[in-house]
Parts: structure tokens; sequence; C-alpha cells
């Protein structure tokens, strides 16, 4: 009995009405497919078939219409350009509307990524590597005369990807259940590289901490502020502050560039473009335990020759108030927030009242604070994990507060009242300490 039935199945299959049948039933079932997306590779470029394999009825780009891909001229690397693909034709009969495009280099390799917007394109699969982007059942538009338009996202490759280009094919459909009638078209662009300038270069040794620009190789403290000195560090442009980005953190991006520590963002506080560039940054906490970094600077997809910068659990330095004195400290009486610096020597200064004033020492590199504080992240209620001690005129004194700065990002803070008995005069010293190491000597002014 199974084996009658197997013959009658190989019979039926060969016969004549059964092919007939199965190509009555596949027509509709290919029209209701190909309105919700075609089949990938089917753009006509680099040798592929054209729409046109299945919509029959009118020569290749033999309709009255036309299909037209709207691109930028030029790209960034990694950059995000809107795309647009208009498909028209003034045949009004002509009343449904579909596309299919890739991004390819000039060798046929994936170029960037296509990126659907709305719900009227949408990625079919891939096909080789290749990314092909098409319209939606409702991206159609049925009934629509004279044209639409589809609309979608590309991120661009490396500019080092060479010249983009773009291959599609649009359908001006007549909307009769069938493929005949239909007109199919082909277009392409090509979009070129931005051309790149000289590459980003850091100075050998041009990695310093922030608050006195100790040289290399002077090492530095994760989690602290550091200047970067070097030739093209930005796209041409600056930026004196910076901003947070949406997950609450400070940019990894501006002007231009980007940083890494042995491969970690570092966020960027400023960018000054010009002869001689300058990128302010966070080393983040991610590099803490090695002895060293690996920098490199970023910008428009080139990288810089990796510069090394030694690394320390904590690097203790006071900044500095040049302005004010040579030796002048970064130290505000908290009470009004003056410099603790002799009067007349920058507006608003006052010396430090002796036995009155709490001193805020601003400061770089005290290293690890508890609770833990994510890279980038403004701080709140974080104090130093290693103990700091003040030295005043010589004299150990044990501050109030040290930790971050509240709302701030890597800025440093000690608060300690000024003893009653230190020595009045416009060079008392202070100098932090942390187990053996201590910071550069900073000096403010005292009264009575």
């Amino acid at each position: 009995m199974e084996t009658m039935g197997r013959e009658i199945i190989r019979r039926l299959l060969r016969s004549r009405w059964w092919q007939v049948a199965l190509a009555a039933l596949a027509v509709p079932l290919l029209v209701y497919a190909f309105s919700t997306g075609p089949p990938s590779e089917h753009t006509g470029g680099f040798n592929e078939p054209t729409c046109n394999e299945c919509h029959v009825g009118t020569p290749l780009n033999g309709g009255a219409g036309s299909v037209v891909i709207t691109a930028p001229s030029t790209y960034a690397s990694g950059q995000t350009y809107p795309i647009t693909v208009r498909v028209s034709d003034p045949n009004t009969t002509q009343r449904r509307w579909g596309f299919e495009l890739s991004a390819r280099t000039q060798n046929g390799q994936q170029a960037g990524s296509l990126v659907p917007t709305n719900n009227q394109t949408q990625l079919l699969p891939t096909f080789n590597g290749i990314q092909y982007i098409s319209h939606t059942s409702l991206g159609t538009r049925a009934g629509t005369t004279q044209g639409v338009n589809f609309t979608f996202n590309w991120q661009a490759p490396n500019v080092t990807a060479g010249p983009v280009v773009f291959h599609a094919a649009g359908n001006a459909a007549n909307n009769s259940g069938t493929e005949v009638g239909d007109h199919i078209y082909t277009t392409s662009a090509t979009v070129q590289p931005e051309v790149l300038g000289p590459p980003p270069d850091v100075l050998e040794g041009g990695i310093v901490e922030a608050a006195t620009f100790k040289l290399h190789p002077n090492p530095v403290a994760p989690g602290s502020i550091v200047a970067i000195f070097g030739t093209n560090l930005t796209n041409g442009s600056s930026a004196d502050h910076s901003a947070f980005g949406a997950d609450g953190k400070l940019l990894t991006e501006l002007a231009g560039a980007q940083v890494t520590f042995n491969g970690f963002r570092a966020p960027l506080y400023a960018a000054f473009a010009g002869a001689l560039s300058q990128l302010n940054v966070q080393v983040p906490f991610e590099v803490a335990g090695a002895a060293s970094a690996s920098v490199q600077v970023t910008v428009a997809g080139q990288s810089s020759v990796p510069r090394t910068v030694f690394l320390d659990a904590v690097s203790p330095n006071i900044f500095m108030v040049l302005a004010a004195g040579p030796t002048q400290g970064a130290i505000l009486n908290a009470s009004d927030a003056a410099l603790a610096a002799p009067a007349g020597s920058i507006p608003g200064a006052r010396p430090a009242r002796r036995g009155q004033d709490i001193l805020v020492i601003f400061c770089n590199g005290l290293g690890a604070v508890t609770p833990p504080l994510a890279t980038g992240a403004p701080a709140n209620s974080h104090t130093t994990v290693q103990p700091v001690t003040v030295l005043i005129d010589g004299v150990n004194v044990t501050p109030d507060f040290a930790g971050l700065t509240p709302t701030l990002v890597g800025l440093y803070q000690v608060n300690v009242r000024l003893p009653a008995s230190t020595r009045t005069g416009n060079d008392i010293s202070v100098v932090l300490q942390i187990g053996v190491k201590q910071s550069n000597l900073a000096t403010i002014a005292v009264l009575p």
C-alpha cells in the first residue's frame, strides 16, 4: 500500500496538470511575499539580478519613471547619514512602490551599516556578508500615484574603506496582483571618503598630570586629570568645556577627538586646537593596578602612535593659580570662596585667618575613592581610600575631608582648618601627604 502511494505521488508530480497548478499557486504567493519585501541580492549592482527577474512585461528601465538615491557627497568615519530612495513614475497606473538597496566598497565588501528608521523600511536577510534594505508592506503605500520616498540611516565605515557605492532597484508596480506590467528601475550613487589630514601625534612625554604639569616619567593616578600635548589632536575645532552624555557621564569625544588608556575610553574636559594641541582628560579608573598605560588619540578614524605614561595608585598634587604668584595654590577660604592669597594679587583674594578659616585645597591624583565611582561620573560623597594628611608650614594637620569634589568629575579636594598657631605671612607652605608620597609645595597668605 505504501509503495502504491509513493507511485501515485510520483506520477502526479510528473504530470503537466500538476506543474500548471503549482505555477498558478506560485503567482499570488510571490506577489504577497514581494509586497512585504523582495529577496536579498536584487539591486542590480556587482552583477546581481534585479527585480525584473520576476516582475515582467516592461524592459528594465523601460518605463518613464526612475529610482533616485539621495546621499552625502562625502563621508566621515563612523558618522551617521540619512539616505533617501525615491521611486517615481508619471504613469498613474503605477500605484504601489518598492525598492532594495545595498552599500558596498568598490571591491564589493559591505560598507558601514544600514539602519531602518521607520515602519516603511526593513533589513532583509544578509547574503554573502552584504546587508540589504527594502520596503515593508506598509511602505508600499498601495494606491499612491506619482511616487514615494523611502528614508533610513547609513552609518559610515572608516574612511580607509575608500569610495562607497550604493546600488538600488525600484519597483513602480501597478498593484494588479501579478508581476506583469510593473516598471523596474535601477541606479547607483558613489560617496567619497573625506580627505584625511595629518594623523594626530602625541608628543613623546607629552602626557602630564594637570595640576603641576610635572613631566614624564612622573606617574599619574587612575581617576585623575591629565593634559595631553601634541599636534592635530582635534578636528580643527576647539571646545573649552565638555558636557554629560545620556548615560550621565562626561563625554568621551570632543572636537572630534577620542582618547584611550590601555583601550579604555577616557572622558574629555576640554580640547584645544592650534599648532600645539591640548586635550584635558580623566585617566580611566579601569587602568588601576597597571604599572603603565598605552595612550592613543583618534581623530577622523586616524590614531596616533601609542605613547606610554607611568601609573601609580596615588600621585598627589595641588593645583596652582600662577596669576596670583609663582607658588600660589588653588586654595580657597571656605566661608566666602576667596582665594587664600595676598589681597590684590587677583580680584577677590584675601589671606586666610588663623584658627578661623577652613581651607579648601583643590588637588589631583589622590587615588581610589569609596564608594567606588565609575569613570566619567560626577562625584557625590566619595572619600579617598588612602588617608591624607596636610603639612601647613611644616606642621602635620589632619583634614576634615579628603575626597572628590561633589558634582564634578575627577577633581579632588581636601578641607582642613587653619591652626591658630600658624605663623602669618604670604609664603605659608601647604603640602599634601599620602603615605610616603608628597605633593608639590603650594603657598597661601595668612593673617592673624
